[in-house]
């Protein structure tokens, strides 16, 4: 009971300390997830013109990826301050888990439903085109 108690006032103590030696890895990662925004971006726009598949998936990543970055700036100077109740742990490690699962759906959207809706786009594009090229030798409506 004594262990749970005390886990629960680490991660919850409104005044964890002054004791944070992470503000160097914490910048490194605001600062990838920051460029890494802003070259997804570019990346983006390039590819939204040729591939609508990358297009409909991918259309809030830079943005996510940039907000991101933005709240673990935040959490670190917030904490650098020692601002109460905002400088507890928890936001920290709610911050992290919401990062691992945006990671991992991105991820996992690029490995499994990207290719899954490229090739359907592909099918859909190939049957438009025959759809076409088979109507231009039908005769048309008598004009009046």
């Amino acid at each position: 009971m004594n262990t749970i108690s005390s886990l629960f006032y680490y991660l919850l103590s409104p005044h964890p300390g002054s004791q944070f030696k992470f503000y160097i890895p914490m910048i490194i990662l605001i600062t990838i997830l920051i460029i890494g925004g802003l070259a997804f971006s570019i990346i983006y726009k390039k590819r939204k013109k040729e591939d609508f598949a990358f297009k409909k998936l991918f259309q809030k990543t830079a943005a996510r990826l940039i907000l991101l970055g933005l709240l673990f700036l935040i959490l670190t100077l917030v904490r650098y301050e020692s601002i109460p109740y905002f400088s507890m742990r928890i936001w920290l490690y709610l911050s992290f888990l919401l990062l691992a699962f945006f990671l991992y759906s991105t991820i996992k959207t690029y490995k499994v439903k990207y290719p899954r809706e490229r090739e359907n786009l592909d099918i859909r594009m190939h049957s438009k085109k025959r759809k076409v090229s088979e109507k231009k030798y039908l005769p048309n409506k008598k004009r009046r």
